[in-house]
Parts: C-alpha cells; structure tokens; sequence
C-alpha cells in the first residue's frame, strides 16, 4: 500500500487521488504555496519539481514576466496572495 507523499501515511484504495505519479489522501493534494493552500483536483493543477501548485500561484511564482506577458490572467503576489496585475 503506497504512501501519502504529504503526510506519509498509508492511502487506501478508497480514499485514493493519483496526481503527479503518486497517490494521495485527497485533503493532502493542495497548493504548495503556504499562502494558499487549496485542495486541488487531480490532472487540473500544474506541478513544478513534484510539487503541486494551483494554476493561479503556478503562473504567478514561475510565469513570464516583463513587458507583453500580462493582460487579464496575469498574477503577481503580493504579501504572499496572489492579486491580478
């Protein structure tokens, strides 16, 4: 029986979310960014280094920036929450 990458504790079948090659208790897959915290969904977040983050702080902490790379779903964070540009 495999192990929660989170909180390492055994995951049943039944209580089993796959996302990033691993299975999850589905409270422990949420966004890695400790200002947001929120429980994702597999296969509708992104993943940087086996981590998960949501699309909102993934684009605001590892998006492009600068010049031409804004419009309506830009984000930048500020205090740590993530705010539209």
């Amino acid at each position: 029986m495999p192990n929660c990458p989170r909180c390492q504790k055994a995951v049943y079948f039944a209580e089993r979310v796959t996302s990033i090659g691993f299975d999850w208790h589905r409270p422990c897959l949420r966004c890695e960014n400790e200002a947001c915290k929120k429980t994702l969904a597999a296969g509708s977040h992104s993943e940087r280094e086996g981590k998960p983050y949501c699309n909102r702080c993934y684009g605001a902490l590892f998006g492009p920036r600068g010049y031409g790379h804004g419009g309506t779903e830009s984000h930048t964070f500020h205090q740590g929450q993530t705010g539209q540009v």
